[in-house]
């Protein structure tokens, strides 16, 4: 995939967490590595998502030198070094998602309560300690929880990773839903987790090619 074509997937990414409900304002952002350049396509900072242009999507080296594009996101040191820990994640998705963000102010980790969550993520969503925001601290948080595929900061929000920027949104969409279903759940009882023996052979189907596009995914469900 050419930058250009990156780019245009950044903006496309950022609205589409926007409609989900995922992130509002110019909260939230996204990054994606071009494996030919090298190259990462990061989300600008300060621009609403629905005036954002692809050119205005900030184009850096992987040491964070601005090549082309508006400024990029305060979050970039966070971004800069999962890509650089975590070279099999090609995308970063940081979302303000509600229900992720509020288990994690209560919960160590989020255990598996849907098969979407073991396909999209993995596995429990580990929560790692707060971080300032604007550091490459954030990134080490992140990348304290080992190959985790999703981590929610302590007091600021989930983030995601992916080995494309629609793998990273799938994997965000998951973690939203699962946190959701896993409150709703708690006030009703004792939430049945899913066999290990199915998250093995989710976690298998995820770990394997696909072999087209991941299909769009649907907002979390009504909190009503």
């Amino acid at each position: 995939m050419k930058i250009a074509e990156l780019r245009a997937e950044v903006v496309d990414v950022l609205r589409r967490l926007e409609a989900g409900g995922l992130v509002t304002g110019t909260s939230g952002n996204v990054s994606a590595r071009d494996p030919q350049s090298g190259l990462i396509a990061v989300s600008p900072t300060s621009i609403s998502y629905d005036r954002m242009r692809p050119e205005d999507v900030s184009v850096v080296d992987p040491e964070g030198e601005l090549i082309e594009g508006a400024a990029p996101s305060v979050e970039l040191p966070m971004h800069l070094t999962i890509q650089s820990g975590r070279p099999e994640a090609a995308a970063v998705v940081h979302t303000h998602s509600p229900y992720a963000t509020a288990l994690a102010s209560v919960l160590d980790e989020i255990p598996v309560v849907l098969a979407e969550q073991a396909a999209a993520v993995g596995g429990p969503i580990p929560v790692v300690s707060y971080a300032p925001t604007g550091e490459r601290a954030m990134g080490e948080a992140v990348l304290s929880a080992g190959d985790a595929w999703a981590a929610i900061v302590r007091s600021h929000g989930p983030v995601c990773l992916g080995r494309s920027l629609e793998e990273a949104l799938r994997c965000a969409f998951a973690v939203e839903e699962a946190a959701q279903v896993y409150a709703i759940a708690r006030q009703l009882g004792e939430p049945a987790l899913l066999p290990s023996e199915e998250l093995v052979r989710l976690n298998r189907l995820r770990l394997r090619p696909r072999a087209s596009a991941a299909p769009r995914d649907r907002p979390p469900r009504s909190r009503s």
